[in-house]
């Protein structure tokens, strides 16, 4: 059996140099390349931490020997914020989970949602258009504020998108305290009373008060179309076995993590979408053609938006370079081999689409921006756990449908009116800051199409 490469890292401390200026991802991409798709990081106090990015390995990790690799202690950090939601719960809890909220991922609610995406993109666009005919804005600023408005409308049927919205500050709020807070392994515990921890706790009550406040006007049928509602959903489900539906604490563990996937990613890969189409003046010329020769806005349906392959492939090979979600992370409950090397028990393994869609052996030039990645031929090609932005197995992303067709929708209704150009075009790098976001603000320019 061989032993994983890796840094050599010091006694009792192990490889925290490069960490600690509180950057991740360039360090690992560093060992990335110094190593290949697997190598092994010495964590503080003799901890492993194992990095994969080879097809074969994602596999392994989650499909063929998923009972071995559980989100454990290393989600511990989240877990303060997203309780037992659907992205940190485990076994049969998470399964019933699973089951409950499938139903409102079905095609015909998302047709709902759909329409609900429009009408909020509809919004954001009359008030570009009321700045003249030539504009800049910060992408991600821009992003953020509409897929806020859409998670707010389609979990809540609330406008979560206005500042003074105390909801809107809470959220952010508690988001920003889980990313100053660190990882698990590295948090003082919540209880000692050091002022962040004081913040903190004061943010976390603002928050559940606010959330069970909206599950409770729910509960008493005082919520305006509840029915075309995510929270309206989870209220309806029920165990086929039981006969049970989520208790309070339940819904508002789903509610939060719904909002941190609804609106944190999408806004992610929608920022960095608007900024290859303005570095790509080539890619935007064919991405638009497609979506002009529909004649005007696509309607907000599944089938509308699925006659637009060459957009969805851009999206795909934009979320291939920029991932929002650049790590996958578990815990392995017992010493296992994966592709001739040892895997330690209890080691933190992660499993990364940043490093695994850049290696060249699976993606040639793997740097090159090229959405014909994505044609039916080539992704046929290709091993199937190669591409894994929304993970995959089992745990693959609920979501996954929602944020697709929601920056397919998006994209499309901009590009039928603007021009996008980038004033300033020099290459802008990557921050893993929770969710993969750009290191310097993104200023895109729009230009009316007449």
């Amino acid at each position: 059996m061989k032993t994983l490469p890796g840094p050599a890292g010091w006694p009792g401390i192990g490889t925290v140099g490069p960490f600690l200026r509180g950057d991740l991802l360039h360090p690992f991409v560093r060992f990335f390349e110094q190593y290949g798709p697997l190598f092994r990081v010495r964590l503080p106090l003799g901890h492993n931490l194992v990095m994969l990015a080879h097809p074969d390995a994602v596999e392994h990790v989650l499909r063929s020997r998923r009972e071995n690799y559980v989100k454990g202690p290393v989600y511990d950090g989240a877990r303060i914020l997203l309780g037992n939601g659907l992205v940190t719960s485990e076994g049969a809890f998470w399964r019933r989970q699973r089951d409950l909220t499938a139903p409102a991922f079905r095609p015909a609610k998302l047709e709902q949602y759909l329409a609900t995406m429009a009408a909020c993109t509809r919004a954001l666009i009359q008030d570009w258009e009321q700045q003249g005919p030539s504009r800049t804005l910060d992408a991600q600023q821009a992003m953020t504020h509409l897929t806020m408005a859409i998670v707010g409308r389609t979990l809540f049927g609330l406008d979560l998108s206005q500042h003074s919205s105390r909801a809107s500050v809470a959220f952010d709020a508690a988001l920003a305290a889980i990313g100053r807070r660190g990882p698990a392994s590295l948090q003082l515990p919540l209880w000692l009373p050091t002022a962040g921890n004081l913040r903190f706790r004061r943010v976390l009550r603002e928050l559940d008060a606010i959330v069970y406040a909206i599950i409770q006007r729910f509960r008493a049928g005082r919520a305006e179309h509840a029915d075309r509602t995510l929270l309206g959903e989870y209220l309806a489900a029920r165990d086929p076995d039981t006969g049970k539906g989520m208790s309070d604490r339940q819904l508002r563990d789903e509610v939060i993590t719904l909002y941190l996937a609804g609106h944190e990613t999408t806004a992610s890969l929608l920022t960095w979408a608007l900024y290859v189409l303005g570095r790509r003046p080539d890619l935007a010329d064919k991405v638009t053609a497609e979506i002009d020769a529909r004649g005007s806005d696509p309607p907000p349906t599944l089938e509308a938006l699925k006659g637009l392959p060459y957009t969805a492939q851009f999206i795909n090979e934009v979320l291939r370079l920029y991932p929002p979600a650049w790590t996958v992370a578990r815990n392995a409950i017992e010493a296992d081999t994966i592709l001739g090397y040892r895997i330690p028990a209890g080691a933190i393994v992660m499993l990364s689409p940043y490093l695994a869609h850049r290696w060249s052996e699976v993606w040639p030039d793997p740097l090159r921006f090229d959405p014909d990645r994505f044609a039916p031929e080539a992704v046929k090609a290709r091993h199937p756990f190669a591409y894994f932005p929304f993970s995959l197995g089992p745990r693959i992303c609920i979501g996954m449908q929602f944020s697709l067709f929601e920056a397919r929708l998006v994209l499309a209704m901009i590009l039928r009116r603007f021009r996008i150009r980038l004033p300033d075009d020099r290459e802008v790098g990557c921050v893993a800051a929770g969710t993969l976001r750009p290191e310097r603000n993104i200023i895109i320019g729009l230009t009316s199409k007449g």
